[in-house]
């Protein structure tokens, strides 16, 4: 069985790795190091470069902004309380005016400390400017503070707006206000501290994050780089186990598919050379061979060394595809199956083609593949458990089947032996085909020497007989045609008895030519005149045809003439069917809305006089309200006569039936007038009535034109019709007299044609007779020479 080691295919491409070399330290630059750092490393530099710059900017920027605002608020609360001061110092002098001067030096002396100002710039900046406030920052003990000065004025003018100070020269004084820093230096550093912790912060998440990034991201790469560099240096099992699906898992996953591609190419390359390795051995063992018998064994012997089976079998076909084991390596333990013939009736129609295709079929188990009955029981004799099968092709064709059997147990054949198993059977044909064209051609040599001896013996007695033949047969060269050559044995007394035959033959046929050439010239003689009569009737018959042909054509032209004047007739006629079809059409539905309109009329006449009946009735019924009215106004009246009577008592009453006196003439007055409506109604109705009347007998009688208008039109469309089909019978007449007369037409053409054919024919032959005549007369003189009694 061919086994290849997978592990010692890790020397493959060993010879292409690379080494690396000494190389002299270079002075890199700072990017250039950056750019040669680990991952791990570099992504934990820009995490802190970027998170340091962001807390630092942040910082340096607030700090700025916070100084700034501190100090603006420190001088704006100096000079708040140095205008306060101001103002107490005015509040004093003008005290000072009013004769309290001495607790006000007092007051004054509290309100300005003795202090000694350290930087005294900002007092000769308020003498300068004066009546404006002068601010700035001074540090006294270590502690800064913020200062704010101003001149206090010696002259105060008097004006309509009031007092002015005015200072003139030195001034009088400057006040001074100093206010300590301390809370606003306390909030600064407060802020700083934050900014520091924040700091802290963000690089512990920097931290935290390096180590999460490394476990998730570098350590994923480094996992990579090692399994690439052990894959490089020719470990071709390295491969990566990833279970991220970011973009390092999708590389580690490119990596193995394409370490397991070169793998198996490396052990596909490998199992192709040990292969070409096997293939090369066997066909050379076989190569020298000139031997069938020989070279089928070495080759079943070879093959069950080298796959390692229980049988192999050379399987040769004959011309009706019956199978015979002409060559057989068997182990001991096994039935042998050498001269074994086999007839598979199923093998022709389903299997040549294939095999004859290049088809190599592994079986693993006969039993579990769908194989037939008859296929099983074949194998079965043979204790066949598996087997492997490749076409041997000799000159293209099948030769046969070169069969490895498994007997023991099943087994799974693996590709390289189904490949060894293919590229070996190709040899084997190549081989055999060398040696029967080796066989053939010893064959062939033998024969042909075998031939050359016989053919020499042949050929000496052959010219023998061709000299005596030749003697025999010189007379008849000279015309003597009453020669006789002898008759022997073998090919030249064939060739003689046709002599003789030939002979005889050619004497009879002489005989009856002299006797023909006599006849003709006689029979010429008679029948010259007849010939040269029958020319000339033949020319004249031409000419008449050519007349004849002449008067057909104009026939012909006046019919097809005839003819599209019909067509154009069925045309009009058939359009004048069409149309008068149509109007049927629209007649009969001219006839069905006249009835549908009678009827209609017949509706609306019934409703128009149950409207009559209707308002008859409602005349009926305002009678009867009219009455009714009547008899209320005579009660009414005898109501309010009875009323008077009574007095005062019933002066109620009075009015009731006053009132109702009043209904009961206006229900008159609207009993009228509905009655004269209704009147009205009842004479429209009647009027109505009487037109609808005059409609239907309108339409009644229009509907009786329609059907007779119906009638005649159906007539006038049956005469229509029968006239486009008298038109189209015409029109195909003539269309048939216009075939007919181009068919007689063609027919006298090919007449004449035929005739000018005949009397050209006439001459010819007039003159073939006359030349007739001196060939018939120079054979009767050549005829003479021959001797035939």
């Amino acid at each position: 069985m061919l086994k290849i080691d997978r592990s010692n295919y890790q020397h493959i491409f060993k010879s292409g790795q690379t080494h690396a070399t000494a190389t002299p330290k270079e002075h890199k630059s700072l990017w250039q190091r950056f750019i040669s750092l680990p991952v791990s490393s570099k992504n934990l530099t820009v995490l802190i470069f970027s998170q340091l710059s962001l807390i630092v900017g942040l910082g340096i920027n607030s700090t700025v902004i916070m100084n700034r605002s501190v100090q603006g608020q420190s001088l704006k609360q100096a000079k708040s309380e140095l205008n306060i001061a101001d103002l107490n110092y005015n509040i004093k002098l003008n005290q000072v005016n009013f004769n309290l001067h001495n607790q006000a030096n007092t007051d004054l002396t509290k309100a300005i400390p003795n202090l000694d100002l350290p930087d005294k710039s900002i007092l000769a900046q308020a003498a300068v400017r004066s009546g404006e406030i002068v601010t700035g920052q001074i540090i006294i003990d270590q502690q800064p503070y913020a200062i704010a000065a101003k001149a206090i004025p010696n002259i105060t003018i008097t004006t309509a707006k009031g007092n002015t100070p005015v200072v003139t020269g030195e001034p009088v004084a400057i006040l001074v206000q100093i206010t300590k820093e301390t809370e606003l230096q306390t909030l600064v550093r407060q802020n700083r501290l934050h900014y520091a912790l924040a700091a802290v912060l963000a690089l512990i998440v920097i931290g935290i994050w390096t180590y999460i990034f490394k476990r998730t991201t570098v350590q994923q790469i480094e996992k990579l780089k090692d399994a690439i560099q052990k894959f490089t240096n020719g470990d071709r099992f390295a491969r990566v186990t990833i279970y991220t699906n970011d973009e390092v898992g999708q590389l580690a996953v490119a990596f193995n598919q394409m370490a397991e591609t070169i793998a198996q190419k490396a052990y596909q390359q490998e199992n192709e050379g040990k292969i070409a390795k096997q293939v090369n051995s066997i066909n050379l063992r076989i190569r020298g061979l000139l031997n069938t018998a020989q070279i089928l064994n070495v080759a079943v012997t070879t093959m069950r060394e080298v796959i390692k089976v229980d049988r192999v079998v050379v399987y040769r076909f004959d011309e009706n595809w019956v199978g015979t084991i002409v060559a057989e390596c068997v182990d001991d333990e096994w039935p042998s199956a050498l001269g074994a013939e086999i007839a598979d009736p199923c093998f022709a129609k389903d299997y040549i083609d294939k095999y004859q295709k290049g088809r190599v079929q592994a079986i693993e188990n006969i039993y579990e593949v769908g194989l037939t009955e008859c296929h099983i029981a074949q194998l079965e004799a043979f204790a066949v458990k598996a087997n492997l099968v490749a076409p041997i092709l000799l000159n293209n064709k099948l030769y046969g089947l070169l069969i490895a059997h498994q007997c023991s147990t099943p087994r799974q054949w693996q590709e390289s032996e189904i490949d060894l198993f293919k590229q070996v059977a190709i040899p084997i044909g190549y081989a055999l085909e060398q040696a029967y064209v080796l066989e053939h051609s010893e064959k062939a040599r033998s024969r042909a020497e075998l031939l050359a001896i016989e053919q020499s013996q042949q050929k000496e007695a052959l010219q023998q007989q061709i000299i005596k033949l030749l003697r025999e047969v010189e007379g008849a060269s000279k015309g003597d045609l009453t020669v006789y050559a002898e008759v022997t044995h073998g090919e030249i007394g064939t060739v003689a008895d046709f002599f003789n035959c030939i002979v005889e033959n050619l004497r009879e046929i002489v005989t009856k030519v002299k006797t023909s050439a006599i006849q003709v010239n006689t029979a010429l003689g008679e029948n010259e005149g007849a010939i040269r009569q029958l020319a000339n009737e033949a020319i004249k018959q031409a000419v008449e045809i050519n007349r004849t042909l002449d008067s057909v054509e104009r026939m012909t032209l006046s019919i097809a003439d005839v003819a599209d004047n019909a067509q154009k007739a069925a045309q009009i006629a058939h359009t004048a069917s069409c149309t008068a079809q149509k109007g049927e059409i629209a007649m009969d539905l001219t006839v069905e809305k006249i009835f549908n309109l009678r009827s209609t009329i017949d509706d609306t006449t019934k409703k128009v006089k149950r409207l009559g009946d209707s308002s008859q009735q409602i005349s009926r019924i305002v009678s009867l309200i009219n009455e009714i009215a009547v008899q209320t106004n005579l009660l009414a009246v005898n109501a309010g006569l009875e009323a008077s009577r009574a007095g005062e008592s019933s002066r109620g009453f009075m009015v009731v039936a006053t009132e109702v006196g009043e209904l009961a003439a206006r229900c008159s007055n609207a009993t009228q007038e509905i009655k004269q409506i209704v009147e009205n109604i009842q004479r429209e109705t009647n009027e109505v009535i009487k037109a609808m009347e005059q409609g239907t007998t309108q339409v009644v009688e229009g509907s009786r034109i329609v059907e007779d208008a119906k009638i005649s039109l159906n007539q006038i469309l049956r005469v229509s019709r029968e006239i486009d089909e008298l038109v189209q019978s015409i029109s195909q007449a003539t269309v048939s007299q216009v075939e007919t007369s181009q068919a007689v037409t063609k027919l006298i053409t090919e007449i004449s044609q035929v005739s000018e054919i005949t009397s050209e024919s006439s001459r010819s032959i007039s003159q073939s007779l006359q030349e007739t005549v001196g060939i018939s007369r120079e054979l009767e003189a050549t005829v003479e020479k021959f001797k035939v009694k």
